[in-house]
This record gives C-alpha cells, sequence and structure tokens, in this order.
C-alpha cells in the first residue's frame, strides 16, 4: 500500500466574495493559501459508490490537517498553477477582477465528519472538461 504523504499535489485555494463597482457585481478574490493535499483520479468514494450513490463532484481531495477547513462554494487550482504577485494576491488581468490564471475546481461538498482523522472535499471541474 502506497502512503498518503507520496500522493500528495500542490492544491491553491481562495475564497470568492461579490461587491458592488458602480451598477456592476463582481468577484473578489482572497490571498491564496497553498496545502499539499491528495486528488482522487475520479469521483466518488468507495464508501458513496458501494452504497448507489450518484456524486454530484468529478473529484475528490484528501486532507489529513484537521486545522484546514475549506468551505463548499471556495476556488482551487489544481491542474494549474496560480499566477501569484509580490505581495501573495492573484495577479489580475487589467480589469482588475479577473485572475491572469482562472481557477480550474470549485469545491462542490465536504465529505467529513466532526471527530474524524481525514476530511474529503468533493470538487467539480470549473468550465469544459479536459
Amino acid at each position: 500500500m502506497r502512503s498518503p504523504m507520496s500522493q500528495r499535489q500542490k492544491i491553491w485555494f481562495a475564497s470568492i466574495t461579490e461587491k458592488q463597482d458602480g451598477m456592476d457585481t463582481v468577484n473578489e478574490y482572497s490571498k491564496p493559501v497553498m496545502k499539499l493535499l491528495a486528488v482522487s483520479a475520479t469521483s466518488g468514494t468507495p464508501d458513496e459508490i458501494a452504497a448507489g450513490l450518484v456524486p454530484t463532484y468529478d473529484r475528490y481531495i484528501t486532507s489529513y490537517d484537521k486545522d484546514f477547513r475549506p468551505q463548499e462554494g471556495d476556488v482551487l487550482w489544481v491542474d494549474v498553477v496560480p499566477d501569484i504577485d509580490e505581495n501573495g494576491s492573484l495577479s489580475m488581468k487589467p480589469d482588475g477582477y479577473t485572475p491572469v490564471t482562472p481557477p480550474d475546481y470549485v469545491l462542490k461538498k465536504v465529505i467529513a465528519t466532526q471527530r474524524g482523522i481525514v476530511n474529503r472535499y468533493g470538487i467539480s471541474r470549473i468550465g469544459g472538461s479536459h
């Protein structure tokens, strides 16, 4: 059996809030946080598949860090690396609201327990598929 530590990859998380810019509503991104986490190749945990549940997400990530608690709706950079400026914020296009490297996944479902050691999070690809 392979160690979960050897299967980890860099993933960046950011939350999005909406703000008013004149008459427009625009997205504002928090500073991205990088974590080393295991990412599944497919959707569905073995328990869900055995129970006949159809997952509403494409893949899931596994975290052993109990202090790390991302929220549903957070965006992620899994298969791409975000362009980050010297302040640790996302580099934005000239409009000031669109990241140079847009996120490729969104956190859809928290698959965790209050007391468990392992937290899982269902993620879905944003936009088209590969």
